[in-house]
């Protein structure tokens, strides 16, 4: 006599896996959103720091106070030794001065001060869930 799987077992285990598969989707997609934050987290960070090691390079020289003009690609690409802002998440303003990012259908806005050399941080949207509280913690 031959030993295989009944039906039964393997309606059972296609049951089995379709269970696993639902408790674990919703996961994966909740650790998408937190990798594309932690993403936008460090670009805006090397900006950051780019801008301050910007200034300090123009302080030495002794070439005025050394903050950037504007905040545009170029630019960036520039202070940064080379870092592209991801299209996909991010939109320059033509002016230099405002940076957006775009994350799981929230949204936030950089907006570049010249004179302080600082980006500060504001959501589309408030609440419990606001992107700048998960981008600047």
């Amino acid at each position: 006599m031959k030993k295989a799987f009944t039906m039964i077992e393997l309606v059972f285990v296609i049951v089995v896996l379709g269970i696993l598969a639902m408790v674990a989707l919703p996961r994966l997609a909740s650790s998408k959103e937190d990798a594309e934050i932690t993403r936008v987290k460090a670009e805006i960070a090397a900006i950051r720091s780019a801008i301050q090691t910007h200034r300090g390079a123009k302080l030495l020289a002794q070439k005025g106070k050394g903050y950037p003009e504007k905040l545009d690609e170029k630019t960036i690409e520039e202070i940064t030794n080379g870092t592209k802002l991801n299209k996909k998440y991010w939109t320059l303003s033509n002016e230099g001065n405002q940076l957006t990012v775009k994350i799981a259908g929230k949204q936030a806005t950089f907006t570049y001060d010249k004179t302080k050399g600082n980006l500060t941080c504001q959501d589309s949207d408030k609440g419990t869930n606001a992107l700048c509280d998960k981008i600047d913690n």
